[in-house]
């Protein structure tokens, strides 16, 4: 089965998390860093190429820079194609909604342009994938699960504790029709399971279906006003579609909350975690840039971190993550924090439970915190010379 012939893929990236700002008021959420030298976006991305689908859309809504200097044409996933393929992003969605006066029977730009890009890439089937589900899924395992159970729509899934969504969250649960059974009979917003539900299959946000499946669903939510992920979509045609569920069983963090992203990073240090994302039969892949191995000086004391290339380490560093290109001074003390790329930490700063976005300078004998709960974030691009008040 030659999955790049049949399948082409719909990346929706217009995820709304305010919970998660400030790190994403000048990035999607998709762009978020990861793990010391990810975004988010490499996850779907991977997934996609060890799937070998080459045609791929990008709708985003807000600021789509950060993304697009990062995916650029989607060479490093196997994108840049001249027959048949390539990677399309569509950005400023809101924008033109809020521009467009429609005519009668027209439907908004943001359904029209999904509906032409499938078309246009002429496959047979379409998968429907959102970043914020931080995940390694086997994309051809669903198409070929897809195809067997003759369903309309298959959607991915995964079994959770209740604790896994927020109590107000929004994403969607499914429901089956006979326990141990795939055919999905209701997704309902996880704020509304009875409160004696301990556990849940949480809808993962991504679903396969045929192009002419995608193409009705859409111009159905169109021209309903319908919005939301694709799950939503769906659940406003279950008595028309046969839907049924795949159970992904590996590594799955919601970056929904300051705190979720913080945890799915500390999550990294432990070995059996990083395991089940990275080295999963599929590989992870990212833009490649070149830079020098890290420096650690004599003075430096490192224990239970992750570190990217071209950092230059003099301090302590414990249980942490540091990006690319993060200068840590002698005396300089680093405890449970992300450091992004670019950073800098003067001599005998202390941080602990602290997020420092890109090219934060934080200044000499600065002590800083947070909490597991509520880690502190600094800001893209601050510089801090003084203790900050609490």
């Amino acid at each position: 089965m030659k999955t790049n012939q049949q399948l082409c893929a719909v990346l929706n990236l217009d995820e709304s998390e305010p919970q998660l700002m400030p790190l994403t008021k000048r990035r999607a959420v998709a762009a978020l860093p990861f793990g010391s030298r990810y975004r988010l976006i490499d996850f779907p991305l991977s997934s996609l190429y060890s799937a070998e689908v080459n045609s791929v859309a990008m709708f985003v809504r807000g600021s789509a820079r950060a993304l697009m200097d990062h995916v650029r044409s989607g060479y490093p996933w196997g994108m840049e194609s001249t027959v048949g393929g390539g990677l399309f992003i569509h950005s400023g969605a809101e924008i033109k909604e809020a521009l467009e006066r429609l005519e009668p029977g027209q439907i908004s730009s943001y359904y029209q342009d999904q509906i032409d890009f499938v078309k246009h890439s002429q496959k047979g089937y379409v998968v429907v994938m959102g970043s914020k589900m931080l995940c390694n899924v086997d994309i051809k395992g669903v198409l070929r699960s897809h195809i067997e159970s003759q369903a309309d729509i298959t959607v991915v899934y995964k079994n959770v504790s209740r604790g896994f969504c927020l109590p107000d969250s929004i994403d969607n649960c499914l429901s089956f029709e006979v326990e141990g059974d795939s055919k999905i009979t209701d997704l309902l917003p996880a704020n509304e399971l009875p409160k004696e539900e301990t556990k849940m299959a949480i809808g993962m946000g991504i679903a396969i279906m045929s192009s002419e499946t995608f193409i009705e669903l859409t111009t159905e939510a169109a021209n309903n006003r319908i919005k939301g992920d694709i799950n939503v979509l769906i659940r406003y045609n279950l008595k028309k579609y046969t839907v049924h569920g795949y159970e992904y069983t590996g590594y799955l963090k919601n970056i929904e909350t300051v705190s979720s992203y913080y945890d799915a990073n500390m999550d990294l240090l432990d070995e059996d975690n990083y395991n089940a994302l990275f080295y999963r039969s599929q590989p992870v892949i990212t833009k490649v840039k070149n830079g020098a191995p890290t420096y650690y000086s004599k003075e430096a004391n490192i224990s239970n971190s992750q570190f990217a290339s071209d950092c230059v380490i003099n301090g302590t560093v414990e249980d942490s993550v540091v990006f690319r290109k993060v200068v840590i001074e002698k005396n300089a003390v680093i405890k449970r924090s992300l450091i992004m790329q670019g950073s800098k930490v003067a001599a005998g700063a202390e941080l602990d439970y602290v997020i420092l976005d890109k090219g934060v300078k934080i200044g000499p004998g600065v002590k800083l915190s947070g909490t597991k709960d509520e880690p502190l974030v600094i800001e893209k691009g601050r510089e801090i010379t003084v203790e900050k008040e609490s």
